[in-house]
C-alpha cells in the first residue's frame, strides 16, 4: 500500500492527468497578468529557476537578487548561469517584449547592467533587447503555464451539491477517512514543496516572514501582503527601530497616503504623526512602489472589521517587533513546541492596534487579539508543518491531532458540495487534516470542473478507492 500522499497523487493523475492536475495557471489567469502580480510571482520563484532563453539556450537563476524600489531595472544584483559561466545583473520584467524600447530603457544608462529581460507577451516578428551601449540582452518569454499549479487565485465553486455526494453516503465511513487523509497529506506536500523552494531561493527567515504576511492578508489580501515583504524584505526591516519599520509598512502599502488626517480620532493623530515624522524622510527612496488611488491594490469590502488590512499590518509589526521569539520555534525543527509558538502569537499586543479596528475607528470598548486562534491555527497548516514536516515525519501525527477551527466559507462550500447537507459532513470536519483534506478534493475537481458536474470523473472514480 503507497503511503497516503502517494496513493492520492496516483488517484488524481489517473483521472485528470498531469497536463490538466497542472494546468491551471492557464485557466483562471486569462489572457493577461497585472505586472505588479507578475513581479511578485517571479520574485517567489513560482515561475520555476530554469529557463530556455528566446534564442535557445539553457539559463538558471541562481539568485532572484534585490526587489529595486528605486528608478532602473525591476531586480538587481541578480546572479545567473549560462553554459556553465555566471553572469552578475540586473533583470527586467516587462508585460510585453516591446515594453523595452516603449518605456525608454534600451537609451537609458540605469539599465546598463540588464543582463536578463523577461516578457509575457511576444509579437510574431521578433524584438531584440539592447542596452545604450548596444550590448544584448538574454530574453526569456514567460508563459502562464510556467506557473506552479497552485500559484494561482482561490476561487469559489458554486455551493451546491454534487454529484459525489451518493457514492460518499455509500462509502464505508473509514475509506472516506482514508481518502481525506491522503489528500490532506497530498496538499501538505505541495505546500512543504512550495515553502521549502521559497527558502531556498531567499533563506529561512525571509520565506517564514514572507509566508506569516500572507497568512495575516487572509484570503482577499495574500497577494499584497506577500508583494510588501517581498519589497520590504526582513533585514531591511529588522534593521530599523519599531516607528521605522512601521513607517515604511504603512508607507509603501499606500495607508498613509489614504487617511486624511482630520478625519481620525485624537489617539489616532498621535499615530500617524509617530510614523510621518520618519515617512516624509524616506518617502521619495520608496515613491516608484507607491501606486496612484485608482490602482487600488488592497480588497477591503465585505472583510471583518478585525480583518481590514491596515489592521492586520499592526498585527505583521508586532510580529517584528518580537521576531526573535516568533522565529525561535521555527529556526530548526528540533526547537519546534507547538503550544509555544501559539501562545507566542496569541499574546502579541500592540500600543494602538490592540485597541483599533482601521486608522478611521473609535478605539475599541475592550482589548483586541491581534492574532485570534483560528489565525493561528490557519499558521500552523499554512507554515509551520509544511516548514517542519518534511524535516521530521513524525510530526506529521501530531499535525493530525490539530482541532478544526477553521470555519470559513471554502470549508462550508466544500462540505456542502461533497456530502450535502447530511449530518454526515460533521464527522469528516472535526480535524484540521479532514478540512484541508477537503478542500484539496474541492480544489483539484470542483473548481477544476466545467460541465456542472456532469462530466466531472470524481464520482464514478470514488469507487475504485475503496
Amino acid at each position: 500500500m503507497p503511503a497516503p500522499a502517494d496513493r492520492y497523487r496516483e488517484f488524481f493523475h489517473t483521472v485528470l492527468g498531469d497536463s490538466v492536475a497542472e494546468r491551471p495557471a492557464l485557466k483562471h489567469w486569462g489572457q493577461s497578468m497585472p505586472e505588479l502580480d507578475l513581479q511578485s510571482l517571479w520574485y517567489a520563484g513560482e515561475f520555476g529557476t530554469e529557463f530556455t532563453t528566446v534564442d535557445g539556450q539553457r539559463l538558471a537563476i541562481r539568485d532572484f537578487g534585490v526587489w529595486n524600489h528605486a528608478a532602473g531595472p525591476d531586480f538587481t544584483g541578480c546572479a545567473l548561469q549560462l553554459n556553465g559561466k555566471t553572469l552578475k545583473g540586473d533583470i527586467e520584467l516587462d508585460p510585453d517584449a516591446r515594453d523595452w524600447e516603449r518605456h525608454g530603457h534600451g537609451a537609458n544608462p540605469n539599465y546598463e547592467q540588464v543582463v536578463l529581460h523577461l516578457f509575457l507577451h511576444q509579437p510574431e516578428a521578433r524584438v531584440f533587447t539592447r542596452t545604450a551601449g548596444h550590448r544584448e540582452v538574454l530574453q526569456v518569454y514567460l508563459t502562464p503555464d510556467m506557473l506552479k499549479s497552485n500559484a494561482r487565485p482561490q476561487l469559489l465553486a458554486e455551493a451546491r451539491l454534487g454529484r459525489c455526494s451518493t457514492p460518499l453516503r455509500h462509502m464505508p465511513e473509514a475509506a472516506v477517512g482514508s481518502l481525506l487523509e491522503a489528500a490532506a497529506q497530498y496538499r501538505l506536500q505541495r505546500k512543504s514543496e512550495r515553502l521549502h523552494a521559497l527558502v531556498r531561493l531567499h533563506g529561512r527567515e525571509q520565506a517564514v516572514y514572507q509566508s506569516l504576511a500572507a497568512a495575516l492578508g487572509y484570503r482577499n489580501n495574500q497577494r499584497p501582503f506577500t508583494i510588501l515583504a517581498q519589497r520590504l524584505p526582513l533585514r531591511t526591516l529588522l534593521k530599523r527601530d519599531a516607528t521605522e519599520r512601521e513607517s515604511l509598512l504603512f508607507g509603501v502599502s499606500g495607508f498613509l497616503e489614504s487617511v486624511r488626517y482630520e478625519d481620525t480620532e485624537p489617539e489616532t493623530r498621535t499615530y500617524l504623526r509617530q510614523l510621518w515624522s520618519t515617512w516624509w524622510k524616506q518617502r521619495e527612496a520608496y515613491a516608484e512602489w507607491l501606486l496612484p488611488p485608482n490602482q487600488p491594490v488592497w480588497q477591503i469590502a465585505g472583510a471583518r472589521p478585525g480583518n481590514h488590512p491596515q489592521r492586520r499590518l499592526g498585527a505583521l509589526s508586532a510580529v517584528l517587533e518580537n521576531w526573535k521569539q516568533v522565529f525561535a520555534p521555527l529556526r530548526e525543527v528540533a526547537a519546534w513546541d507547538r503550544k509555544r509558538f501559539v501562545k507566542i502569537l496569541l499574546d502579541l499586543k500592540h500600543d494602538y492596534w490592540s485597541q483599533h479596528y482601521t486608522l478611521l475607528a473609535a478605539p475599541a470598548a475592550k482589548a483586541l487579539a491581534l492574532i485570534g486562534a483560528s489565525r493561528a491555527q490557519e499558521i500552523l497548516a499554512n507554515l509551520a508543518y509544511p516548514l517542519l514536516v518534511p524535516e521530521d515525519e513524525r510530526l506529521w501525527m501530531d499535525y493530525k491531532d490539530l482541532p478544526a477551527v477553521l470555519d470559513n466559507q471554502k470549508v462550508r462550500r466544500a462540505a456542502l458540495r461533497l456530502f450535502g447537507a447530511e449530518t454526515t459532513a460533521d464527522l469528516f470536519q472535526k480535524r484540521l487534516f479532514q478540512q484541508q483534506g477537503l478542500l484539496q478534493i474541492y480544489e483539484d475537481y470542483c473548481l477544476e470542473d466545467d460541465s456542472s458536474c456532469e462530466d466531472c470523473p470524481f464520482p464514478e472514480r470514488l469507487k475504485q478507492w475503496q
